[in-house]
C-alpha cells in the first residue's frame, strides 16, 4: 500500500540585499566627517588654550592669596620670587616657576633656614608670565598689604600670555597696595598691562 502525501505549502522567495555601503554612500560619509573635523579641530585647540590659561591664572592667584594669608597668620613677611626651592630667587622669568617663603630677614631672597610655603613648577604650553611692577619679587606684610623690602607699597600686575599673544585671550593678575588680588582680561580697563 502506497500513501501519497501532497505538499500544499506555498513558498515565497524574498530577495535579500547584501549588507555594506555603496561607493557613493562611503564618499558622502567621508565628506561629512571631513567637514566636521575641519570645524572641530581648531575649536578644540582654542578650548585647550583657554582652559590652560584659566588654570594657570587661577593657580597664580591661589598661590598669591595663600602667601598673603600666611603673612597675616604668621605675622611675618612672605615673599614670592621667580625660581625654585633648589635655586632660590633667580631672574625675572616667572614662567619658569616661583617659590613662596617666609622672609625672616626681609631681603627678598631665599636663604637657608627660611620656611618655604609653596613651590610652583614652570608653566605649560610655553606661556609667559612677566611683570614690570614685580620683576624679581612680590612681598606681603603681616597686615596683608603688599610692600617692597624698603617698606614702600607695591602694586601692579602680572601679564600671562600664551601663543595667541596679548589681547582678549591673555590674562592680567592684578595686586593692589592692600594686597587684594583679581584676574582680568589683559586688555580690560584697569588691568595695568599693555603687552606680554
Amino acid at each position: 500500500m502506497n500513501i501519497l502525501l501532497s505538499d500544499t505549502r506555498n513558498y515565497t522567495y524574498i530577495a535579500v540585499r547584501a549588507g555594506g555601503f555603496t561607493l557613493i554612500e562611503l564618499l558622502i560619509t567621508i565628506v561629512i566627517v571631513g567637514v566636521i573635523a575641519m570645524i572641530g579641530i581648531p575649536a578644540m585647540g582654542d578650548f585647550i588654550l583657554n582652559n590652560r590659561i584659566r588654570s594657570q591664572s587661577g593657580d597664580l592667584m591661589l598661590q598669591l592669596t595663600h602667601a598673603r594669608s600666611e603673612a597675616m597668620r604668621t605675622v611675618s613677611r612672605v615673599t614670592i620670587c621667580p625660581g625654585t626651592s633648589g635655586s632660590g630667587c633667580a631672574g625675572s622669568a616667572w614662567e619658569n616657576g616661583w617659590v613662596a617663603f617666609i622672609d625672616t630677614n626681609n631681603i627678598a631672597a631665599l636663604d637657608s633656614g627660611e620656611t618655604i610655603i609653596s613651590v610652583s613648577d614652570a608653566l605649560d604650553g610655553n606661556n609667559t608670565l612677566r611683570s614690570a611692577a614685580f620683576p624679581t619679587y612680590i612681598s606681603f606684610r603681616h597686615d596683608g598689604s603688599s610692600a617692597d623690602i624698603s617698606g614702600a607699597p607695591q602694586a601692579g600686575s602680572f601679564a600671562l600670555c600664551d601663543s595667541r599673544g596679548f589681547g582678549d585671550d591673555a590674562r592680567a593678575i592684578v595686586i593692589t597696595v592692600t594686597g587684594r588680588i583679581k584676574v582680568l582680561n589683559a586688555n580690560a580697563t584697569g588691568s595695568g598691562v599693555s603687552n606680554c
